[in-house]
């Protein structure tokens, strides 16, 4: 992976790039994605969110600090599709918010949303860059590597995030996939580490 697949603008022509209005995505716990994704032409987003803590709001640069301690909402305008809920706490209730979605991320309930994305049978991408499809590796079987939380890893995760969901939208190239994964290691000189996920 470098850094110029994480574009998706160079990764498709105009026809696929408004084909993107078709599909619909689920972000658990994720504000920056969520508005990347939005901004890339994504056709509707299902954002769901927490109560904003202040570590939150020191991670994600899209909070304003006075945001701490309310809820996490985003609005929509004349031009979006972004539907925004509480996050439930209630297993079925995720489960009926999620229906009919193309893709699942979650930066937070990482365990609970895996588990309703293999059972409605769809990608699922957790808070690292790496995609677990339906008929694959589990979310379950592998273990998470530990990752930096900071403004900038978090950045660079969501940027390259919304790349891999363009790539699963347009066909373009695969994403990557579980096993294979990949980190921000702000060290490196890419500022990405590859890193084969551990079986359980």
């Amino acid at each position: 992976m470098n850094f110029k697949h994480i574009f998706w603008f160079e990764m498709a022509d105009y026809e696929k790039i408004e084909y993107l209005r078709k599909f619909s995505v689920a972000v658990i716990g994720s504000r920056m994605l969520a508005e990347i994704l939005w901004r890339c032409g994504v056709g509707c987003i299902r954002y769901i969110g927490d109560v904003v803590t202040p570590m939150d709001v020191r991670i994600d640069p899209t909070y304003d600090y006075l945001d701490a301690n309310d809820y996490d909402v985003m609005h929509p305008n004349p031009d979006s599709c972004v539907i925004s809920y509480p996050y439930p706490h209630d297993y079925k209730e995720l489960k009926r918010q999620l229906r009919g979605i193309d893709v699942v991320v979650a930066h937070k309930y990482e365990d609970v949303a895996a588990k309703i994305a293999e059972e409605l049978g769809v990608p699922f991408i957790p808070k690292i860059i790496t995609t677990f499809l339906p008929d694959g590796v589990s979310f379950f079987e592998v273990k998470m590597p530990q990752i930096e939380e900071n403004p900038i890893s978090y950045s660079i995760t969501c940027s390259i995030q919304a790349g891999e969901i363009m790539r699963i939208f347009t066909g373009y190239e695969l994403p990557v996939i579980a096993p294979e994964a990949y980190v921000v290691d702000l060290k490196s000189k890419s500022y990405l580490k590859k890193v084969e996920l551990e079986r359980i």
